[in-house]
């Protein structure tokens, strides 16, 4: 069984900032998700290794798994690339109430985050395997 780990990743004026919940020290930054996602994998491996190194039990980099979290207005914000309107319709919800969940005027149920999201990963998935051509 995997020992999971929640890495906060926060945007910042010049890319982004995080730190791993449950470790105290272990922060990083990046200057966009994907680095950030890459120095905390190395952050935790050297941890590890340094654990290992005092003869105190550590986990395997593989053995890990970093559930990446970013605040939702920050993530849109940072990919705006993505329209809110129409990923809102293409996970079902209203897109006015979708932006209102974005900006924190209205109170965002478990649920509706939980939507959100595997909303957003059924989208990833839907377009990982594709190839555009000429015609």
């Amino acid at each position: 069984m995997k020992k999971v780990f929640t890495a906060i990743i926060e945007k910042t004026n010049t890319g982004f900032s995080g730190y791993i919940k449950e470790i105290d020290g272990i922060v990083t930054a990046g200057d966009s998700i994907n680095e950030m996602k890459e120095n905390f994998k190395e952050a935790l491996t050297d941890y590890f290794e340094y654990l290992t190194e005092k003869e105190i039990e550590a986990p395997h980099i593989n053995d890990v798994e970093i559930n990446f979290t970013v605040d939702m207005e920050q993530f849109f914000e940072h990919y705006n690339v993505i329209n809110k309107s129409a990923f809102a319709e293409y996970i079902g919800l209203n897109p006015s109430l979708f932006r209102q969940y974005i900006k924190g005027l209205t109170k965002l149920s478990d649920k509706k985050m939980l939507q959100i999201t595997n909303g957003l990963h059924k989208l990833a998935d839907d377009i990982s395997d594709i190839v555009l051509v000429n015609n």
